[in-house]
This record gives structure tokens, sequence and C-alpha cells, in this order.
């Protein structure tokens, strides 16, 4: 299946939801075309997860795999986490994220546009639904 040809950035929402007993994450994300048409989401669990920061961080790492499996080239991640948004956009590696920040690096790489921002949390709820209850399953089974 051959991606069609993307010429304006698709809009990737990403969330996580963290909990501080049990240390796992539930990861989510949606992509959304300019269009506001919902091409695709997913979904990911993560044990041992040190901070809600360090979630954030692997809902994006996740988006990006899945984005690059999918074929899209061109790229605007959006996450409610400024702070997140913020080291990304730098290039500064904190040591608690350093391997996380490092692989999003890398897999920047590999896309023809890729844009970090940050957007306000009620404008996203569809990857806050997916993050809660993809954790939430995970406290279930």
């Amino acid at each position: 299946l051959i991606p069609p040809v993307q010429t304006t950035c698709l809009l990737c929402f990403t969330d996580a939801a963290w909990n501080h007993t049990t240390f796992k994450a539930g990861c989510g994300w949606i992509f959304i075309t300019q269009q506001d048409e919902h091409l695709h989401q997913g979904t990911a669990t993560f044990d041992c997860t040190s901070s809600a920061l360090v979630a954030e961080a692997l809902a994006i790492s996740s988006a990006l795999l899945n984005a690059l499996e999918a074929g899209f080239t061109r790229i605007c991640i959006k996450t409610d986490c400024q702070a997140l948004v913020a080291i990304i956009n730098s290039k500064n590696h904190p040591k608690d994220l350093y391997g996380i920040s490092r692989d999003i690096e890398h897999l920047s790489l590999s896309f023809d546009c890729i844009v970090f921002s940050y957007v306000p949390r009620n404008s996203n709820s569809l990857a806050d639904s997916l993050a809660k209850s993809a954790l939430y399953l995970t406290t279930t089974n």
C-alpha cells in the first residue's frame, strides 16, 4: 500500500497517563489530517516508567515509530506537555530523559518535515482518552 502524497503536515496528537504507585504508563496518539479526517490511532503501555514526563516522551516516541511504519513523512506532533516540547526543541537532553529524547531526535531525522508543538489540554482529549484507556487496561489485567 503506497501512502498518499502529503503536501501539508499531518497532525499527531499524543498524550500519556501515568500511575505513580505502579509506575505504569499508558500512551495514546491519533493522526488527523488538516481537514479533520482521523487516519489512524494507537496505544502503548510501559512498565517501570519513572515519571509523568518520561511517560509523555514515550508517547511521542511511540507515535513517531507508528508514523514511520504507516509511511507518514510530514508530521506535526501536538502534546499538552509544554516542558517536553521545550526540551525536544532545545535539543537539551536532561539525565532522566536522555535515552528517550535522543531516540526522538534520531527518529525525527527520518521525516521530511517534523514540528513539535504545545496544545492546551482541552484540545487533546482524544489522545488523552486513548492514553487513559491503555493505562486502565494494564491495571485490570
